[in-house]
């Protein structure tokens, strides 16, 4: 039984989970982070096709060529022609109907293609980790199965937890959560922690990959093997 704190816990969108990039209804929002936070996703995306240079490019002037904000005409005409015949092209047909809007003053209408795009790059990162861990298991005994499975939750986990950008999301990360409280005096004092991950699979199949504090503790297990929730790496990705 774990004891959360939650104030703590951070959750990182992977796939479906609500992230702020014009995709929730709010009174303020700051446009300048759903602009560089779709460029971002878009940027990633591009790492996947064969015209990486001209991809991120164009994405990037999609991004913001309407005030500095999203062009949907842009981002469908970049979709159309830099996601055929990847695993991306299910997506680009998704902005095609979009009908810009406006949430506060910030553009949006692109949240399907955003959706699918995050989906896609969980299913290339299940795909990555299951290739990796499957070379020398064919997994045709149970323990070998056994082994494969948790050998591919380690790999999802530790990219997705030490990578510098988020295999998912596509924005820059940390694998640290620092907090910020008052000293003497009024003095800042932050604190910074660690984070350790999870896997969850919501009702529509898309992952999910919640993080929390490494300081987190395991309470009322029988003979725990350690009490810190201290995670497995997997190759060189270690943090």
């Amino acid at each position: 039984m774990f004891k959360f704190t939650w104030s703590c816990i951070k959750l990182f969108a992977l796939v479906q989970v609500v992230i702020s990039i014009g995709c929730k209804n709010r009174a303020k929002e700051n446009c300048e982070e759903n602009t560089l936070q779709l460029s971002n996703l878009l940027s990633y995306a591009c790492s996947q096709v064969d015209d990486q240079t001209n991809c991120r490019r164009n994405f990037l002037e999609a991004s913001r060529a309407t005030g500095n904000q999203p062009s949907l005409t842009l981002l469908s005409l970049y979709s159309d022609i830099y996601f055929a015949d990847t695993r991306y092209e299910e997506c680009a047909g998704l902005i095609n109907d979009a009908t810009a809007t406006q949430t506060g003053q910030c553009v949006t209408g692109y949240c399907r293609l955003i959706r699918c795009i995050r989906r896609i790059n969980a299913d290339i990162l299940v795909a990555e980790c299951y290739s990796e861990a499957s070379i020398d298991n064919s997994a045709e005994l149970q323990a070998d199965q056994v082994i494969l499975y948790k050998n591919i939750t380690s790999c999802i986990l530790a990219k997705a937890r030490c990578s510098t950008v988020n295999p998912i999301t596509g924005q820059r990360q940390t694998n640290v959560f620092t907090t910020t409280s008052q000293g003497n005096f009024g003095k800042p004092l932050y604190n910074s922690v660690e984070l350790n991950n999870a896997l969850q699979v919501n009702q529509a199949g898309d992952i999910r990959i919640i993080a929390f504090p490494s300081t987190l503790s395991i309470q009322k297990y029988l003979c725990p093997y350690e009490f810190n929730l201290k995670q497995s790496s997997w190759q060189n990705y270690i943090c």
